[in-house]
């Protein structure tokens, strides 16, 4: 008996209401400049003497909070420093660090996409935004690489359904994938997604009714990693477990790939693979309000959470579309990965590093073991 394999979104369609969001505003660096703050009592006289000494000069004052913001003339900023740290009439002095605006793209329907900034990615994207060097390759009903929001990112691997090089979605699952995995950001246009500079390997191995057998999906993972693919997808499952599918997921992890497959939307806490395997990051979802997804599968096999409910992504045909599923949600988790790539940490890194930034939301222990992932988090460790 052949086990087949099918995808794990549930489809609903949503009105999309136009809305714009502001641009990514970053400052420049203020170059040399300093931070001082002497201790209570010291006169403004003194305080020049000091600064004269140290060859500064004062560009503002802060009447409130006591501090000078001070202009080197070309010195080593580390010097500098200590000698005003080493003064005993200082009460500290630091580097006049830049700050920058946390990135909120310009995307249409950023405002509707809640998950990304429920796991603070704008924030954690001015941390890294992944690099074009990264694939995330996903393994699902193939990918539109003629949508606009996916156009120049979408690298075409081998659709084993028709067994040509052309993996053209037919269904719209795995378009809907992609995007929410990696879709072009801050281009004035439809969504975000959540690794906007990583690339997208489409491998095609489910048909137009969503459904493919098992050596073609282990045939993708199989080019997927050899194409070397940083991250690789797997928004589909079984509920049959088979050595040819732990093989592939094996070799895979072998070439350096991150795996990450859906839970399953059955409600149940039985195993879905390759979701089950204890190499592959298996991912369950949360609305909203971070609680479990009524058709979300669950267990303590689970790895992670991530929103999978409303999820507003490209679709084929140029459109958007909002579906939920731990089709959803797993995306999530492999754009997280392909940042985390992109920082120069390998699989076992990336792994760990999932595993040890999640927020510990209801269900956690329970309906999965880490918690819901965090964006920031990861990329701070």
């Amino acid at each position: 008996m052949a086990i087949s394999f099918v995808l794990v979104g549930i489809p609903g369609v949503q009105a999309l209401s136009l809305s714009s969001a502001p641009t990514d505003a970053r400052s420049d660096s203020s170059g040399q400049e300093i931070i001082v703050k002497f201790k209570p009592g010291i006169s403004r006289a003194t305080q020049s003497l000091i600064h004269t000494e140290a060859a500064t000069r004062i560009l503002f004052h802060n009447d409130v909070l006591g501090f000078d913001v001070i202009k080197l003339n070309g010195q080593s900023i580390e010097k500098v420093l200590e000698i005003y740290r080493n003064n005993p009439l200082v009460e500290y002095a630091e580097p006049n660090f830049v700050f920058h605006a946390t990135m909120t793209p310009n995307d249409t329907y950023f405002n509707d996409q809640w998950s990304l900034t429920k796991v603070e990615a704008p924030t954690a994207w001015d941390l890294g935004q992944s690099a074009d060097s990264v694939q995330i390759a996903v393994i699902d009903t193939g990918v539109d690489s003629t949508h606009p929001d996916l156009a120049g990112k979408v690298i075409n691997g081998h659709d084993y359904v028709d067994n040509d090089d052309d993996p053209m979605d037919l269904n719209g699952h795995g378009t809907h994938v992609a995007g929410v995995a990696a879709a072009v950001t801050n281009n004035q246009q439809g969504i975000a997604g959540m690794a906007p500079k990583a690339k997208i390997y489409a491998v095609r191995v489910l048909d137009e009714n969503g459904k493919g057998t098992l050596d073609k999906v282990a045939s993708g993972i199989v080019e997927a990693a050899d194409h070397g693919a940083k991250v690789i997808n797997l928004s589909l499952g079984s509920s049959q477990n088979a050595q040819t599918l732990k093989d592939a997921i094996d070799y895979a992890w072998n070439k350096g790939a991150v795996v990450v497959a859906a839970a399953g939307n059955d409600g149940t806490s039985a195993p879905t693979y390759p979701a089950y395997y204890n190499q592959v990051l298996a991912v369950a979802a949360t609305d909203s309000s971070d609680h479990k997804a009524e058709f979300s599968n669950y267990g303590k096999w689970v790895d992670v959470a991530a929103p999978g409910v409303d999820i507003t992504s490209t679709y084929v045909g140029g459109g958007y579309k909002t579906m939920s599923g731990t089709s959803m949600a797993a995306p999530q988790v492999s754009g997280l990965a392909a940042l985390l790539a992109a920082k120069g940490k390998n699989n076992t890194q990336i792994l760990g590093t999932i595993q040890s930034t999640p927020e510990k939301v209801p269900g956690t222990g329970s309906d999965w073991e880490y918690g819901r992932i965090n964006a920031l988090r990861a990329m701070q460790k």
